[in-house]
């Protein structure tokens, strides 16, 4: 009798824990991928091939969803991206809620080579 009333609340913690790590690991994406992009452009000698080399990273990580900002202030290049959490059962019925939102990311590094905003 008691199990039969614990299943329930056993199955819908488990399906929450999968659903958080899943988020968590989303995050950790975002970071890493602002992280490596932000790196590789501070790298770049232009700003023109710093924004490739996000546009590079960004594709290298085969997410279709990302979407990037490439900032330059001073000698610091940032990097902020965002992307589309991965669906599961409780992440699509948040979305049907208004619930969810997109994973951000950012990221900054100090540039190697100094160069014009233009």
């Amino acid at each position: 009798m008691e199990f039969a009333l614990l299943l329930p609340l056993f199955v819908f913690m488990i399906f929450v824990l999968l659903d958080v790590t899943s988020l968590a690991r989303d995050q950790l994406h975002a970071d890493l991928l602002a992280r490596d992009a932000a790196r590789r452009a501070s790298q770049s000698t232009n700003i023109e091939e710093a924004r490739e080399s996000v546009n590079a990273t960004v594709t290298h990580a085969g997410r279709s969803d990302v979407r990037w900002q490439l900032i330059i202030d001073n000698d610091v290049v940032t990097v902020k991206l965002s992307l589309e959490p991965r669906i599961s059962m409780m992440t699509s019925s948040l979305r049907w809620l208004g619930g969810m939102h997109r994973v951000e990311g950012k990221a900054s590094f100090v540039m190697e080579y100094h160069f014009n905003e233009q």
